[in-house]
């Protein structure tokens, strides 16, 4: 192949969805484009989002977590007329498949970006796992965003010939700081001296709000906490483990504010005005944490993070914040105490975890991708996994 000239990437997922794969295609796609390079995006179209932006080479062809046969026949279509000099990224587990089917009319190498989660659902010998081994195991190169997630997937679908690990980065945006007022009028409405625990994200089981409840309660009764609020902000992803959240609150007399998906502006207020973030993640049946996005841009406004050690999440954190064991109530709440009720260990380890998200960058998570790209690799400092270990 002649000099890469750019990359084709494929996703289910795709900016304005909110969520961790959508947020790593666009900004992989953005870095790339920054660095000079072609970028042809192939995503879903999203109806319920009017301000889609409208991007050249953008293909917004698919729908968001399916595989029908319109979007097979353009996405072909679009891959065969493409450069033949464009390397070619699937970005989940649904376009890898897509991607493998397709190869014997596009006849591409191409390369897979692996997700915690999605590598931790296929154990068992059934024929839909099969044929995900075989789409794996097509690919020149499996980009993971963790060692824990590259591991999981060598443990699940054997060591891959040619294994990456790509960490997620964080957009300099959040680290500018914001002043209130909150556009949220629930979040406007906060009391000015209250003590806010937040937590930011999907809300399902494998996030941990429940339990998060659950240790505030603990951190009132025992450590002095006081009327701390705790503050959700996420859309539900099981509406009933959000309504569990929600009775589990009022049981133990915790004020709760479930705000849904709020704007990345009021996101950042939230993080800055916050004791500290929550992210109490457990190890689910086909479900882990790969990674933690959230825990990188809550950092970047200087608000610790509480957290456990589940997956990717050590690899984030380093030596900031504060990890515990997911079942360890009495140890999370212990932890949220700290920094609602010592504003020195709470901005200490504020600025600690404000110079760990500086060390997470996506122009460096495009650069492992396509090492091809030089001009993407050019001035980009990496650090190797045991350094993020920290």
């Amino acid at each position: 192949m002649t000099q890469p000239d750019g990359i084709i990437l494929v996703t289910c997922e795709y900016p304005p969805f909110p969520g961790g794969i959508g947020t790593y295609a666009g900004r992989i796609v953005g870095s790339v484009r920054a660095a000079g390079y072609k970028a042809t995006v192939v995503a879903p179209r999203y109806f319920e989002f009017s301000k889609t932006t409208i991007e050249p080479d953008t293909f917004r062809v698919l729908r968001h977590h399916q595989i029908t046969s319109v979007g097979i026949a353009r996405l072909a279509w679009i891959i065969q007329r493409s450069p033949r000099n464009r390397l070619l990224l699937a970005a989940d587990i649904r376009s890898v498949l897509l991607t493998y089917m397709l190869q014997p009319l596009h006849r591409r190498p191409y390369r897979a970006m692996i997700h915690g989660s999605e590598v931790s659902k296929f154990k068992s010998a059934s024929p839909l796992a099969a044929i995900v081994r075989r789409a794996y195991g097509a690919a020149d190169m499996i980009a993971a965003n963790s060692q824990a997630t590259l591991n999981i997937f060598s443990g699940n679908f054997g060591v891959p010939r040619r294994g990456v690990v790509a960490y997620l980065g964080v957009d300099p945006i959040w680290f500018e700081q914001l002043d209130p007022p909150f556009e949220n009028p629930h979040l406007a409405a906060l009391p000015p001296t209250a003590r806010i625990v937040c937590a930011v994200g999907r809300i399902e089981p494998r996030k941990g709000q429940l339990e998060t409840v659950q240790a505030v309660a603990h951190a009132r009764k025992l450590y002095g906490l006081g009327e701390a609020i705790f503050v959700v902000a996420g859309r539900a992803e099981d509406s009933s483990y959000a309504e569990e959240v929600v009775k589990e609150a009022g049981r133990l007399e915790i004020p709760l504010v479930a705000t849904g998906r709020i704007s990345d502006e009021d996101l950042r207020r939230l993080y800055r005005r916050a004791a500290c973030h929550t992210l109490i993640a457990k190890q689910l049946p086909g479900k882990v944490e790969g990674f933690g996005l959230t825990l990188l841009e809550a950092g970047a406004q200087g608000c610790p993070s509480v957290t456990t050690k589940v997956g990717g999440i050590p690899e984030v954190m380093g030596t900031t914040g504060a990890m515990v064991d997911p079942n360890d109530v009495d140890g999370i709440a212990l932890a949220i105490a700290k920094y609602a009720t010592n504003s020195v260990v709470r901005n200490r380890d504020g600025a600690a975890s404000r110079n760990r998200a500086l060390t997470f960058t996506w122009r460096a998570c495009a650069s492992t991708t396509f090492p091809e790209l030089a001009r993407l690799n050019s001035n980009v400092q990496k650090c190797s996994p045991t350094e993020l270990h920290g």
